[in-house]
């Protein structure tokens, strides 16, 4: 496991220990998760271009225009 230092004023130290407190977890928790969380994000980011040089536009407009039918043939009023 590697340690990263990481430097920041008193105020935001604080507020870190305070977050950590209010969640019951560890300072080193919270970035563990937001760690995890920008993993996270970057990846499906990555995941998601891909897939779109592979898409084809038509299909995908075509598609978005079913859903929007769909969800206004539900919105209209029950009578």
């Amino acid at each position: 496991m590697k340690t990263i230092p990481y430097r920041c004023d008193e105020a935001r130290h604080k507020a870190l220990l305070g977050a950590a407190r209010s969640t019951g977890t560890s300072v080193q928790r919270l970035f563990d998760n937001f760690v995890t969380h920008v993993i996270a994000e970057r990846q499906a980011e990555a995941r998601f271009l891909v897939r779109q040089q592979r898409g084809d536009p038509a299909r995908g407009r075509k598609l978005l225009a079913e859903i929007r039918q769909r969800i206004a043939a539900r919105a209209k009023p029950v009578r």
